[in-house]
């Protein structure tokens, strides 16, 4: 196992340049998916657009394909994104004044984050709700493949202007327009995935979360986060101020939404505990369970035989029978009924007559 992107990120230097981290892979251009079909998509003769099935035809505004459903055009017109749509230029000095009012540090408190993600030389990375790319600025000093897309194009061209304006290699980086209801990616595609910033306003967190799992291949890892105040802190002066001027810190990590693939999961709160930051490993389905380990005692029997076993319409005076038998035998009520069971179905293959 070579070193992980999470132990340079770790290092007193942060900036990778070293030259074995330097080779440039272009990313493929054609790497989206009908975000409603999830067929390929192939680029229009005249470079205008990307196309789908019949009535696809997702526009490339300033090299930024706009992969949005109708459910996502309509959300990113409507009351939740007006913020963002007329007032890009000035979410980055809010922005600002958030980190100084926190007594934070920005560019470290992001790195930071990005170490959760446990990345190695050229992993290929989605980058949801990145806004005017506060966060990809960053994510570019990696050797890795970034996507990272917004439901807003406003933020996104913003966002692009930041890049242009510090003069970054973005021959790794793919900027897109789309809704992360319906991701524009097929199943596994990415090591890892991030969000930072926006998940309270999704419509759906548990379809989101599921569907960022879908994009995510198996043991990749998924770290998100929002505002949050921690628990121990609620109802504190503290909370109360900060909610006062934004009432989105009044929401809780959403624990409750992840899939049942998650794996390895933590919750921690950062910046003074106003924002919570979960990250989990993708696993494969419902944890394993070994059903046919027998328990000790009474009762006996295993998982199995104890969930998928169960019998109907048992009076508790017929159950407290088998208990009493079983027990008076020494044996556990499953070895118990096992025995008795086996001792009538040969009564009857001798004798012929159901007892």
């Amino acid at each position: 196992m070579g070193t992980t992107m999470g132990e340079v990120l770790r290092a007193e230097s942060c900036i990778v340049a070293d030259t074995k981290w330097t080779t440039v892979r272009m990313i493929p251009e054609l790497s989206f998916v009908s975000p409603s079909t999830k067929q390929p998509l192939t680029k229009a003769p005249d470079g205008s657009a990307l196309l789908g099935g019949p009535g696809e035809r997702y526009p490339l505004i300033e090299g930024m394909p706009q992969l949005l459903v109708h459910s996502g055009q309509a959300q990113a017109s409507g009351e939740s994104q007006a913020y963002y749509r007329d007032r890009a230029s000035e979410y980055d000095r809010g922005i600002e004044a958030l980190f100084a009012m926190l007594l934070a540090n920005e560019e470290q408190t992001r790195r930071e984050m990005f170490a959760e993600l446990d990345l190695r030389q050229d992993s290929r990375v989605l980058e949801i709700g990145c806004g005017t790319c506060r966060d990809t600025i960053h994510l570019l000093d990696m050797p890795i493949d970034i996507f990272a897309g917004d439901l807003s194009l406003e933020m996104l061209l913003t966002g692009q202007d930041r890049l242009r304006r510090a003069a970054k290699d973005t021959s790794r980086l793919q900027l897109f327009c789309a809704d992360v209801m319906h991701l524009p990616f097929a199943d596994e595609f990415f090591d890892a995935v991030y969000h930072f910033g926006g998940l309270n306003l999704f419509p759906d967190h548990k379809k989101a979360l599921e569907e960022i799992t879908r994009v995510v291949k198996p043991n990749g890892r998924v770290v998100v986060g929002d505002e949050g105040i921690a628990p121990w802190l609620a109802n504190s002066q503290f909370a109360n101020i900060l909610e006062n001027s934004n009432p989105l810190f009044r929401h809780r990590a959403p624990l409750d939404c992840l899939p049942v693939a998650a794996r390895q999961v933590t919750c921690r709160w950062i910046l003074s505990g106003s924002f919570y930051l979960i990250s989990f490993v993708k696993g494969e389905g419902e944890p394993p369970l070994d059903l046919d380990v027998e328990f000790p005692g009474r009762r006996g029997g295993s998982h199995r035989t104890r969930y998928f076993g169960k019998l109907e319409g048992v009076s508790p005076e017929l159950r407290g029978r088998v208990l009493d038998a079983a027990a008076a035998e020494g044996l556990s009520v499953t070895a118990w009924l096992e025995r008795t069971l086996g001792r009538a179905t040969r009564n009857v293959a001798r004798d012929g007559v159901d007892d």
